[in-house]
């Protein structure tokens, strides 16, 4: 009796396990197209931010109206490039973290799935 109740069991996490896995793998190329939104948008943000702290934190050409000019941000220009730095720290880590599971969800989504599975 208690083997036979084992064996149904089994038999139900079987068909739920490969309705689980088949889920997984339809799963990857939608979590790896998050991802990569979400990288390219840290990536874009920090480009932004540089360039912007850039044109404001370096002054510009000295002119015959302007003979002595001044960055636009020359008081706050330690607190700006700590900003930017802070970013540019956090992008480069998303980016190493994800885009080996990008990869992993694009072309090999059963990797993905076994490392959801895991986790």
């Amino acid at each position: 009796m208690k083997d036979e109740l084992i064996e149904k069991l089994a038999a139900k996490l079987g068909t739920t396990v490969e309705h689980l896995w088949g889920v997984l793998l339809r799963q990857a190329p939608i979590s790896g197209t998050v991802d990569l939104i979400i990288t390219i948008a840290f990536v874009v943000a920090s480009v932004f931010a540089v360039r912007l702290v850039v044109r404001n934190t370096i002054a510009p050409e000295a002119t015959e109206a302007n003979k002595y000019p001044r960055a636009a941000w020359r008081d706050m220009e330690f607190p700006a490039w700590c900003g930017v730095g802070i970013l540019v720290t956090i992008t480069v880590g998303v980016v190493c973290n994800n885009v080996p599971w990008i990869v992993a969800a694009f072309f090999n989504p059963e990797y993905w799935a076994l490392r959801q599975i895991i986790n």
